[in-house]
Order: structure tokens, then sequence, then C-alpha cells
């Protein structure tokens, strides 16, 4: 889209500053079914969100035609839109920050995959799964390749973009005794194909729900409860809300009035780095503009910051975390970025090792219905694992685990350095003394 054209059409119409933002995005899908190729595309898309001041009011427009015919529609709805806004929260245009941080391109060898390669690739996972057992009932891999790109240009200097690539591969088991149907998979994000790691999706995606088809049930009790990294990277993303000016404002957070207090357990230090080389996407700027930047989120128990974007900043007289992110709407929310929990040097194997009896958490389910990120509480289906004499034993389904993620913050006995990064949140596995569990 021409900046320059818009501007002047904007202007012409007294729309005082103009933003465009721009996303790019283009890849391929690759994905089969018992062999058999299921899916193969490859796809391109770019979309652009414009904002403007008028009338005192900060308006917007989203589209995905990249025309010059279209600026003038644009600046038209612009002015449409600007007549109708009463909202008087504050809004922003950003110039940029003095300084941003240098992202180093990562390589990768996506180019060298053809479409038919991955293809190939899929098919060589599931026959390697599929030889593993005679209960594979039916097998499933998809392969998806990603490179985005980000820019945002507007009238008050600021120019800048950024860049990132992924690939994520998913193989999906169904195994069957002829009686019960298990379902196992996993996820792997990973900055080369090459990376891929066969053995662990076969423990995870096969031998996992392989032995649920005997899994046992576990009697209702208080036990101490070892959540798997995943799993616990999944529920501190469904809490991260906890960290949000935006949450403190609208008065849904529990830390709320809570700056320099400490929260949590000492042994709880949580960061906030768009900038972790560990994690598949850094970042050197927000969705805003802001500079990206490392900042410990709660350090030694203490909660040290909330996370902001320009308007909550504003709202609280604070400085912007550079965490202001758009959403599937084109809003600007606080979202984090590369959120991780610091571990212990220590196994998951040195953890558990007195551990006498306890639960060991390797899937949870409902943790949009069955959690509640204002009052902290969750109950959650579960299946895992017992724990016997510091050994992980027998598989258990069926149980809820209970709790408030505050609670279980402040009684988390060591955090083992099995890191792992899950859709923007890291973790290892966290040990907790004691969680109450539902079962028989």
């Amino acid at each position: 889209m021409n900046f320059e054209k818009l501007k002047k059409a904007c202007q012409a119409r007294g729309i005082e500053e103009v933003e465009v933002y721009t996303r790019k995005q283009s890849g391929s899908n690759v994905s089969t079914f018992n062999g058999e190729v299921d899916q193969s595309q490859i796809f391109e898309e770019t979309e652009f969100s414009v904002r403007g001041v008028y009338n005192g009011h900060i308006v917007a427009v989203y589209t995905e035609k990249d025309s010059d015919d279209e600026i003038e529609k644009i600046a038209d709805l612009l002015v449409s839109n600007g007549k109708v806004i009463e909202s008087d929260d504050p809004y922003f245009i950003y110039g940029g920050s003095e300084k941003y941080p240098e992202i180093k391109k990562a390589e990768n060898d996506f180019e060298s995959y053809t479409q038919e390669d991955k293809i190939k690739l899929c098919r060589d996972i599931e026959a390697k799964i599929r030889e593993q057992s005679s209960l594979v009932a039916n097998t499933a891999v998809e392969i998806s390749v990603s490179s985005s790109s980000v820019s945002i240009e507007n009238t008050n200097g600021l120019n800048i973009s950024r860049s990132g690539d992924q690939a994520v591969v998913v193989p999906q088991v169904f195994v069957s005794n002829g009686t019960t149907v298990k379902t196992g998979y996993d996820v792997q994000f990973l900055k080369n194909i090459k990376d891929f790691d066969m053995e662990r999706s076969l423990k995870v995606a096969l031998q996992r729900p392989l032995a649920s088809i005997d899994a046992g049930f576990v009697n209702s009790g208080s036990y101490p409860v070892v959540f798997e990294n995943t799993v616990a990277a999944s529920l501190l993303r469904s809490f991260s809300s906890l960290f949000s000016a935006e949450a403190v404002i609208k008065k849904m957070c529990l830390l709320s009035g809570k700056l320099g207090q400490k929260v949590f357990g000492e042994n709880i230090t949580l960061v906030d780095d768009p900038l972790d080389e560990r994690a598949v996407y850094q970042t050197s700027f927000d969705d805003e503009g802001v500079a990206a930047f490392t900042k410990t989120v709660v350090e030694n128990g203490v909660l040290k910051t909330y996370l902001h974007n320009l308007k909550t900043a504003k709202m609280m007289d604070a400085e912007s975390t550079g965490n202001g992110f758009k959403d599937r709407n084109g809003n600007i929310d606080v979202s984090v970025s590369n959120l991780y929990l610091k571990t212990n040097d220590v196994s998951l194997d040195e953890m558990i090792k007195d551990i006498k009896e306890g639960i060991f958490i390797t899937e949870m389910q409902g943790m949009h219905a069955g959690l509640n990120p204002v009052s902290g509480q969750f109950n959650l289906q579960s299946s895992g694992f017992k724990i016997e004499n510091g050994k992980v034993t027998s598989p258990i389904t069926l149980f809820i685990v209970s709790g408030n993620i505050v609670d279980m913050l402040n009684n988390v006995v060591c955090i083992s350095n099995d890191f792992e990064y899950s859709y923007g949140v890291g973790s290892g596995s966290v040990y907790v003394k004691a969680l109450n569990i539902s079962g028989k």
C-alpha cells in the first residue's frame, strides 16, 4: 500500500495522524492420513490495519486488498467511523523508541524441503509409528511451515519492520485394542525441519495412548503433583492475565495492587523475554512500535511489574513494557511475549526421587471452561501417571486436579531443567507440594 498516497487522502479529509500496520504471511501445509495425502497447499496472504486520528478519536479500518484504488475508500471509512466513536480512552500513533534491539536472523532449512519432501517425511513418520505396535489403528501427520513479517509506518516518523519463521510438526496416533480407542499427539515447534525428534513423538504420541488403554484410576485425596513441562506452560499461559495492566484496570486481576509485594514462593521467577533465543520467535518491537526488551515480571516471588501497552501505561502513569499486541480483531491488547518460568538445576528424575506417592500430570483438558483467570481457581480433567517411591509408574486417567494458581505458585517445591517453550510460554516440569485430586 502506497503510504504517501494514503497520507494525502487522509489529510485531505481532516484525518490528523495516520498509521499502516502491514502483516504478511506465506508458507505451506502438508498432511497425511494413513499414508495418503490429506492436504497439500501453499499460501500467501497480506493484511493491513490502518489507523487514524479524526475528530479527537482513534479510528481503524482493516483490509486485505493491496491496491491504490482502495486508498480513497479507506480514508472515507476512517471518517465515517470517526463520526460515531464516543470513547474517551487515550490513544497513540507512536513516534518510535530511541533504539531497537537487533534480532539475529536465524538460518533455517525450509527452502531445501519441497512439498514432496514434506509429504515423504509425513509418510516416513507414520510408517515409523505403525511399526512400533499392532494396536495402531490410524495415524496422521501435519507439517506447517510459515514465514511472517510485520511493518509499521506512520506520519509521526515511525517506519520499522520485523520477520520470523517457524515449522510445526504434529504427529497424531489412534490406538485401539478392539474395545477402547485412545488418541495421542505431539507438537514440535522447530527452527529447522531436520531437528524433528522422532523418539520424542514415539514416546508422547504413541507410548502414552498405548499405556492409557489400560489406565487405572486414582483415589481422591491430596497428593504431591508434578506438571509435565508443556502442561505447566499451558497452565501458566492460561493465567497470564494475572500480569496484565489491562486486567488491573478492568478490576479483573487477582494481583491488583500487589506491585513490590511477595505474591508467590521465593523460588518463583517469571521473565517475559521477547529476545529469548530458545523460543521460536523473537521480536524487536510490539504491534504499537514500542521497542521490545527483557523484563522480570516476578523475582523470587515478588511482583516487579505489570505488562503494559501504551494505553494502560498512560492510564497507570507507567511506561509501556512493549507488550501491546493485536488480537484477531485488530485491537491492541496486552499479551506476553516469550514468558518463562526459571528452572532449577535438577533433572526430572532427580526432582521426583523423594516422592513416595504422587501424581505426574501429562495432559489436562478444558483450559477455557475449567479455570477462572480472575479468581485463580482451576478444576481440570487430567490424565497422567502415578509416582511411587520416586518413580513414574502406572498410567491413570479421568481425574480432576483442583487448586488456585496463586496458592499453587506459593507451594512449588522445585522446577526441573527439562525446559521447553509451548505456544510462547516456557517452563520445566513443576513439582507442587500438594493439590486436591478427585478420582474414584
